[in-house]
Order: structure tokens, then sequence, then C-alpha cells
């Protein structure tokens, strides 16, 4: 039976309302029309959070297993930690095993010690040779399940193994060819195996030259060849070339999508090892630290200020507009940092790019700041009377937004080559400039014609 949106809607609405209600088995029933992904959705969004344990304790073992799959790694870790043993190991034990190390690498020692003894001997072995490869790398973020064949397979033989493979092996693309020693040595797509005759060597239509990913790789850097190249899989192998795991399009583009989410957080000078889940202390922990920062850099645009009290002290409407020249130039580099960090995070554009970036910027720079500029000076001029004023405001804030637009455009490419992470520098950096070329830009000006303002 084929449901509409409204339907799924009305389901997902009455099992988040059963479930707030304790009344679980009922809302276990309804839950069966959704997918796990939807069910984890109502859990995080909609559901209390003392009735989500309680619930998943009788929506069976695998499906509360492919649901907990589906939520954030500390929220699913959260749970695990507080069901009982051997419900937690149930549900370790019904998930895929990479999903399942990312949950126990989220427990304290404690917590993960004994759920890893109990579970079943293959998915413990698997569980513990996840966790030893490094956050970021390719070994971390692959997925055990492919398919490998021997050398000596027919066409034939191997579609029978495939029939007969485990269900978590049903999102295969490729069939992979091994040596004796495991060695990857070939691939074979599944449409080019249904084509081809049943007695054909599989080592005759096997694809020789092989993109591949080593363990130790950069997991970031594989997922942007696995997606630039298109591929629905990218096989992982160790030093020795042998085939362990492979890396999926579906977890290259989380992969990516966190990427992305890490740098832009950074323009915000946030840490991307903080999540909503992070508890109150451990943010402030994270945050403090750079605002204090923020604090020192923010004294050199009061230290200008303050050298331009005496022109202040004359013409004190020239303080009304400082908040707008200064956050205009922050939102314009805001604008132009976001397009740049996200182009550099999914590798639309490398390093070499940057004189095209400045170009890119100084064109935008000169047509929106003479836009503003002239926006803004007719404003200023309405509201005191005042034509060399609103002069002095617009042209403070058109060089200000073009000064910002090259700066936030560019910057990131400057940080980048020199080998440090552009999102965590560039946020505080590019507002202290902005503070600082709109500040010393308009007083100074002010300071120069202060016989005409004061006139």
């Amino acid at each position: 039976m084929l449901l509409q949106p409204e339907r799924m809607r009305a389901y997902a609405e009455r099992v988040a309302d059963l479930i707030g209600e304790e009344r679980y088995a009922e809302a276990a029933r309804e839950a069966t029309n959704l997918s796990h992904a939807r069910v984890a959705e109502i859990l995080m969004e909609d559901a209390p959070r003392r009735a989500v344990v309680p619930f998943l304790e009788r929506w069976g073992r695998d499906r509360a297993a492919l649901t907990l799959a589906e939520l954030p790694d500390e929220f699913a870790a959260e749970l695990v930690a507080e069901a009982d043993r051997e419900r937690a190991t149930d549900w370790l034990a019904g998930m895929p095993t990479d999903v399942a190390a990312d949950i126990v690498a989220e427990l304290d020692g404690d917590t993960a010690e004994p759920l890893l003894a109990d579970l079943p001997a293959a998915s413990r072995a698997s569980v513990q040779r996840l966790s030893r490869y490094e956050e970021d790398s390719a070994g971390a973020w692959m997925s055990p399940y492919f398919v490998a064949v021997p050398l000596d397979k027919s066409v034939g033989e191997v579609i029978e193994a495939l029939r007969a493979a485990p269900h978590r092996h049903a999102n295969t693309a490729y069939v992979y060819v091994v040596d004796e020693q495991q060695r990857l040595v070939g691939v074979v797509s599944l449409r080019e195996l249904m084509l081809s005759p049943a007695t054909l060597p599989v080592r005759r239509l096997m694809k020789r030259d092989i993109l591949v990913a080593r363990t130790g790789d950069n997991a970031a850097e594989a997922a942007d060849r696995t997606y630039t190249r298109g591929l629905k899989m990218l096989p992982v192998v160790t030093e020795a070339d042998a085939l362990v795991g492979v890396l999926t399009m579906e977890d290259a583009l989380e992969l990516l999508s966190e990427q992305l989410a890490d740098e832009l957080s950074g323009i915000g000078a946030t840490s991307r090892e903080e999540s909503f889940f992070t508890p109150p202390w451990r943010a402030i922990q994270l945050r403090l630290p750079w605002m204090a920062a923020n604090v020192f850099l923010n004294l050199a645009a009061v230290s200008i200020i303050s050298a331009f009290e005496a022109t202040l002290a004359q013409v004190a409407i020239l303080a009304a507009f400082l908040p707008m020249i200064t956050d205009m130039g922050g939102n314009v580099g805001i604008q132009a940092l976001s397009v740049s960090i996200r182009s550099i995070a999914l590798g639309e554009v490398r390093l070499r790019d940057y004189w095209q970036a400045v170009r890119k910027e100084l064109a935008i720079g000169v047509v929106n700041g003479l836009a503003l500029g002239a926006l803004f000076g007719v404003i200023a001029y309405a509201m005191e009377a005042n034509a060399l004023l609103g002069g002095i405001a617009g042209a403070a804030l058109a060089v200000n937004v073009l000064v910002a637009g090259v700066v936030g455009g560019t910057i990131p490419f400057f940080i980048r080559r020199i080998g440090l992470d552009p999102a965590m520098l560039t946020g505080p950096i590019l507002t202290t400039v902005t503070d600082i070329t709109g500040v010393s830009i308009y007083l100074g000006l002010a300071s120069l014609v202060l016989a005409g303002l004061v006139a």
C-alpha cells in the first residue's frame, strides 16, 4: 500500500502523541508504518526525553537498533547507556558494525567495556577493528559490508554468491575481486555481471585500474574522491592492498556535510567539538576562550575610537552612524567568507584560484560599495540635513564594504595555504579588520573636514 504524505504525517503525529502518553505498545504498532529515519526524527524532536528508552525497549530489537543507527552518535550513546546491559548489547549487535563502533566511541570506558564483552565474537572483533583507526581516517568511516570473490570464480558463481549474501549487502554496487592474500586486484559492476555469460571467468571481466583509499587516508579527501568521481562505493585497503572495507556514497555525503558544517561553524568562532547534545559546562569551556580572545581583538577598534575622542566630542552625531558602518562591513564579509569556505570545503575551488577570488570580490565590492554607500549617504543626509556628513558616511561605508568583501572572500585561501584551519580563524580576523577599517576611514575623513562639520 502506498501512503500519501498527509497519511504519513498523521502516523508520525499519532506515534509522537502515543509516546508522550506513555502508551508504548500502541506507539510501536503505529510506528511500523514509518521508516526508521522518520521514527528517529520523532524521538529527537517530538518525544519526551524520558520516554525514548521505554519506547525503544518495546519497539523490537532489530527495529530499535536500526532506529538508533539513524540518530546522532552522541544521542544514541546516551540512550544505550541508559538501557539495561542486555538490551543495550542487543541494540549494538543489531546495527551495522561501523555505526556501533561510532556509538561505542562516545561511551565512557566503564560503560563500553562490558557491552563489548557481551557482543557476539564477530561483531566485537569488527567493532574493535574499526575503533583502532583515527577518527578522521578512511578506516574509521568505512563499512565492512561488501562482496569480494576469488579470481577463479565465474560470472554465474558470483551471481549465486550475491543471492546468498546477507541482507546487509543488498545495497552493494560492485563486486570486488581479490587474490589468495585478500589483496584487491579487480572490480566488476553489477550491470556488467548481469549482461555477461554465466560461464565467463570474472578475471576476464574485471577492471584492474581501481581507485582506492588507504585506511590511514584522510576521510574527507576519500569522501571528496567518492563524490567527485560519482562512485557508489570506494574500496578501502590496507598498506598491503588487502581489501578491508568500502566508503559508501551515503557515508561520503554525510562526511562532506559534517565537514561543511564544521567549516561554517568556525565562522562564528565555535568549536567543531560542540553539538546540540554537548553539556552546558563543556559548551562554556569551548566557547569562552574564543569570546575572550575576541575581547582583546576588539580593543584595536576601541583604541582607534579613543584616538578620535576630540572629533567625536565636537560632532557627537558621528557616533550614531558608527554601528551601521562596522555592522555592514561585517555582514558583507560574512557573506563572502561563507561562500569561500563552503567552496573550499566542497572542493569546488583550489588554492591556485586565489587571484580569481580577488578579482571576483573586487568587482562585487565596487558595485555593492557604491550602491550601499550612496544609499547610506542619502539616509545620513536626510537625517541630519548635512551633505558633508552624508558624503563621509557613504564613502566610509562604500570602502568598508569593498574591503570586507575582499578580505572575507580571500583570507580563507591564505590561511589554508599556511596550513591552518580557515574556519576557526577567519571569523575573528574578519570582524577585527572590518571594524578597524570602517572606524579609521569614517573618523579619519571626519577629522579632515572637521571645520565643515561644525560650521
